[in-house]
């Protein structure tokens, strides 16, 4: 059994020149080590350590030592730090901050999830001070866990972070009190459009109008009643613009803090089948769609913020879904975990639409990098395996890989998915296919151009396009060699000017791979039409048509000037 006045906390050390971070803090010894062995094999290459801490009460400070390390970099203690600890938090009031109250939430994440409260429900209700100061526990290892973040960085030591620290925990729950005996009821209204237009006539509004929210709140049993209520205070606004603007900052304020915690978030956006119908719905909130089918099953609440956000109404909560939309498509969980090809079509989707929603809140660049990042978890070897699964042969495989590049965002994946095909086309399993494999040769040829054609039309880089039509060109001369079909068609009976325009229309008619496998029609051609029987029969009149067409297929075989110096610009 846990003792309260203990607690177990994971550092990692992702690689050697990585620093050692924080991980997690648990009360429970076994949970800290399985949490440790689970982050050694997530970073096979960094090093993980166990540090057991009790608190002291005579000391003010927590007493350990390391009870697990594995990996390369064992911790070593530091010389000792002499430099003076300052914190950006001078006063209680500070703590008030955006960037205080996100480490408080970060910091105390389980407390008041435990709760179902926010920083600043936390920081304006005196009775939920009171309860975290008696939490012995939770509260040090807050402190403790700020002490060495602030430390790492620093000359200071943890211990004299954590004497600062716990003075400002002691000066806060001090003034929460003495608040609590100075302040002014709050005036008496019918609702909430009252209660803050007679909050901000009376001035000093802003800790008045979030005390008199917090104390609304205690009424409400978890995060998703109080986002409903939230909610319910926005349709209520004063209609004073001064008296509007403030209430509805507050209000925006707030809600914006509950959606930060996974359950508020959860609770809003209801059961949910994977992680993409998840951030369907999260896409269809930002982008104001409440009518829209993502959202048809999901909770009122969540139609209901789709409806603000169209109305341009909580700027703060619309981030805050804008960060969740990222941290969702950075997430290590699949989108679609019953199949890679859903997963890639979904994916495709969601980048169109958020492109199109993309603006301060929501930068491009920001979801270039999400969906970059995203594409490189679709090319690991179980992903890719996956999704050629059941193919019918070799050519459905490339097709399909073809299918994951019009969804891969990033040139390093375009890259590695470019050398996953060009190794299809080198293996056994592609020659028995193309170069004897069922069929007719001009047919499997037929197919193969396609391919690469495919591949010449796709956002490739210039080099990995040339690789990729010189690789199929390569298996399209093994064919060539193997069927001996121009050496057959040469060799026929037909006239010499029938033979070179069947040449010509196998290299300009898509049949023949771009490369030396059209050059070698096209060269064959060449010689057949500078012979005497070509010419002859090329002067009668009846062939007049013949000729015409002939002269067409040459031109249409003619390096353009663009293609040239791409030519050039690949070759060099």
């Amino acid at each position: 059994m846990a003792r309260s006045d203990v607690h177990y906390e994971i550092f990692l050390k992702k690689h050697k020149k990585a620093s050692w971070t924080l991980v997690e803090a648990i009360d429970d010894r076994q949970e800290s080590l399985d949490l440790a062995h689970r982050l050694k094999s997530r970073h096979p290459k960094g090093s993980v350590r166990v540090e057991r801490n009790q608190w002291i009460p005579e000391d003010s400070a927590f007493r350990g030592g390391i009870i697990f390390e594995s990996g390369p970099e064992k911790f070593s203690e530091p010389k000792d730090k002499t430099g003076e600890a300052s914190l950006p938090c001078l006063t209680p009031d500070d703590l008030a901050g955006p960037a205080a109250r996100e480490t408080v939430r970060r910091v105390l994440s389980g407390w008041l999830e435990r709760n179902q409260v926010v920083p600043l429900e936390l920081l304006h209700r005196p009775d939920l001070i009171e309860d975290l100061d008696d939490s012995d526990t939770d509260l040090q290892q807050a402190v403790q866990k700020v002490a060495i973040a602030r430390a790492q960085a620093s000359d200071a030591s943890v211990h004299a972070y954590v004497r600062l620290i716990n003075d400002l925990v002691e000066k806060g729950v001090a003034q929460a009190r003495r608040d609590v005996k100075a302040a002014k009821k709050p005036p008496k209204a019918k609702g909430f459009a009252e209660l803050s237009e007679k909050i901000h006539a009376e001035g000093a509004p802003e800790k008045r109008l979030r005390r008199a929210i917090a104390e609304r709140l205690a009424d409400a049993r978890d995060f998703s009643a109080k986002t409903g209520m939230l909610l319910d205070f926005h349709d209520d606004l004063p209609r004073s613009p001064e008296a509007r603007a403030f209430a509805a900052r507050e209000t925006d304020s707030f809600l914006a803090e509950m959606l930060s915690f996974d359950g508020a978030l959860r609770a809003m956006l209801g059961q949910t089948e994977d992680l993409g119908e998840e951030i369907e719905r999260l896409t269809a909130i930002y982008e104001g769609s409440a009518d829209g089918a993502d959202l048809l099953d999901a909770p009122d609440t969540a139609r209901r913020l789709a409806e603000k956000f169209a109305d341009k109404a909580l700027p703060s909560t619309h981030i805050e879904i804008a960060k969740r939309i990222l941290d969702a498509l950075r997430a290590p969980k699949r989108f679609r975990p019953a199949s890679v090809m859903k997963e890639i079509e979904l994916a495709r989707k969601l980048a169109q639409r958020l492109i199109v929603a993309s603006g301060p809140n929501l930068h491009p660049d920001s979801l270039v990098d999400a969906f970059t990042h995203r594409s490189a978890k679709l090319l690991a070897p179980d992903a890719v395996e996956e999704a050629l699964a059941n193919s019918r042969d070799i050519a459905e495989q490339i097709e399909r890989l073809y299918k994951m590049e019009d969804n891969l965002v990033g040139e390093q994946n375009k890259a590695k998915l470019a050398a996953y095909i060009r190794g299809k086309l080198k293996s056994t399993q592609a020659e028995s296919f193309f170069v004897r494999g069922s069929g007719s040769p001009l047919e499997r040829l037929s197919r193969l151009t396609a391919l690469q054609a495919r591949a010449l039309k796709g956002s490739f880089s210039a080099g990995d396009k040339t690789e990729l039509a010189e690789t199929f060109d390569q298996v399209g001369m093994m064919v060539l060699d193997e069927s001996k079909v121009l050496s057959r068609l040469t060799g026929s009976a037909q006239p010499a000017l029938e033979q070179a325009r069947a040449l010509l229309k196998l290299a300009a008619g898509g049949v023949l791979p771009t490369g030396r496998c059209s050059q070698d029609a096209q060269a064959r051609a060449m010689r057949l039409l500078a012979g005497e029987m070509a010419r002859s029969a090329a002067a009668l009149p009846e062939n007049r048509a013949t000729v015409t067409e002939i002269q067409t297929l040459l031109t249409a075989l003619k390096p353009r000037p663009v293609e040239e110096a791409e030519a050039r610009r690949a070759a060099g």
